[in-house]
């Protein structure tokens, strides 16, 4: 006589289907975490390449900030230097002010008339760099052969929120640069006096006109964060920058400390 066939009975089959959910649950679990681990990677590279971006762009900016090259307003414009130009560095109720000039070459082989529209620029300077320099704003400006040519662009940086954000030439709304944004602080340090060229003292958080001649370099302290706004919880640690800048507004500075 043959054997009676047996099947699997409840209890094994519960066991085995026990057992089977087990399996698969640690494996979502290990699935999940990786996915999480790959997604914070992420977010971290983004932060750190929108860090990399915003201190990139304030540096150059900074360092061009007040620097005119060969033309000497304060001695060559006969309306003596407009309030606006005399101040290159600001920081006022959050908003960090800068007055940076982008040097061009044109070639003029008559007087033509220029504007600093042109350049997408607030201001435009031109001068032979020895006796004569012109500057203009909305009107246009005779520009001889030979000139050298500075068009001068107002930058503004501010935070709002969580973002940074910057608007050119004082026209039309802030735009947003980097989001996430805990902390954007600016920071001054100053030489003992003008013919200084060594820091004294700490950075300080305010600067004003008077002060201009000794700006010696500013510090900019960024975190950005992924807290969110509803939780107040972030999934990973505050990413600090701190960068400092020389400025260049003195033919004899050297470069970035």
């Amino acid at each position: 006589m043959r054997a009676p066939l047996r099947g699997f009975g409840l209890v094994e089959l519960m066991v085995a289907m026990l057992l089977g959910l087990t399996l698969v649950l640690a494996l979502l679990q290990y699935l999940g975490g990786s996915r999480d681990a790959w997604l914070l990677q992420q977010l971290s590279a983004r932060q750190q390449e929108d860090a990399r971006y915003l201190l990139g762009r304030l540096a150059r900016d900074i360092r061009a900030a007040g620097s005119y090259g060969c033309l000497d307003l304060q001695r060559l414009l006969p309306q003596g230097l407009p309030a606006d130009l005399a101040q290159p560095v600001r920081f006022d109720q959050g908003v960090l002010t800068l007055i940076t000039g982008l040097p061009v070459q044109v070639a003029v082989e008559e007087p033509q008339p220029m504007r600093a529209a042109d350049f997408g620029a607030r201001w435009l300077l031109a001068g032979d760099c020895q006796q004569r320099v012109g500057l203009a704003d909305e009107q246009a400006l005779s520009v001889m052969p030979g000139d050298w040519l500075l068009p001068l662009r107002l930058v503004e940086y501010r935070q709002q929120d969580d973002r940074v954000q910057v608007r050119l030439n004082g026209n039309g709304n802030f735009e947003t640069l980097i989001e996430g944004v805990t902390r954007f602080e600016p920071r001054f340090a100053l030489a003992a006096d003008a013919s200084a060229a060594g820091v004294s003292g700490r950075y300080q958080p305010g600067l004003d006109e008077a002060e201009q001649e000794r700006l010696r370099s500013v510090r900019i302290a960024l975190e950005l964060s992924d807290r969110s706004a509803d939780t107040g919880r972030e999934r990973m640690r505050t990413l600090v920058f701190r960068q400092v800048t020389q400025v260049r507004n003195r033919p004899d500075w050297g470069s970035d400390e």
